[in-house]
């Protein structure tokens, strides 16, 4: 079991480095979205920030979902019912439908897989809140009514 811990904490880290990465490239990407829709009304400037949010963050928690199932390949964490990638996905949303369990030895990466998943889906809800402020302090920036 402290392998698995060793293992997991491992790939934790490593996911947490990816996601700290798509963090900065969406603060680069929405300041330039924000640059080139300055002079657009209010709803296409926040569609135009969101899009390249939620993109962005997509893209990560399916690097991320990704970066699981090759453990999960290279350690043979699989069931009869799920390829190694659609088990890690069950678990990194934490969606658990409850068939899905994987061999007793090896059932402690499911939860270290969901902790992971819910942690790094929080963060992504902090950088889409953020992005929505920003956009929103731009917006009071130039409403000509405050």
């Amino acid at each position: 079991m402290l392998y698995q811990l060793l293992a997991c904490g491992l790939i934790s880290l490593i996911n947490f480095g990816l996601h700290a990465v798509i963090t900065g490239i969406v603060i680069v990407a929405t300041r330039h979205a924000a640059a080139a829709t300055d002079d657009l009304h209010v709803f296409a400037r926040v569609t135009a920030l969101l899009m390249v949010t939620m993109v962005a963050l997509m893209i990560a928690h399916l690097a991320e979902i990704s970066v699981w199932a090759a453990y999960y390949a290279a350690h043979g964490i699989e069931t009869a019912k799920a390829t190694p990638f659609e088990l890690a996905f069950e678990n990194y949303t934490a969606l658990g439908y409850g068939d899905l369990v994987p061999e007793a030895d090896r059932r402690i990466v499911g939860p270290i897989t969901a902790l992971n998943g819910l942690l790094l889906i929080g963060w992504s809800v902090a950088i889409i809140f953020e992005v929505m402020k920003m956009a929103d302090i731009h917006v009071a920036r130039h409403d000509p009514s405050g």
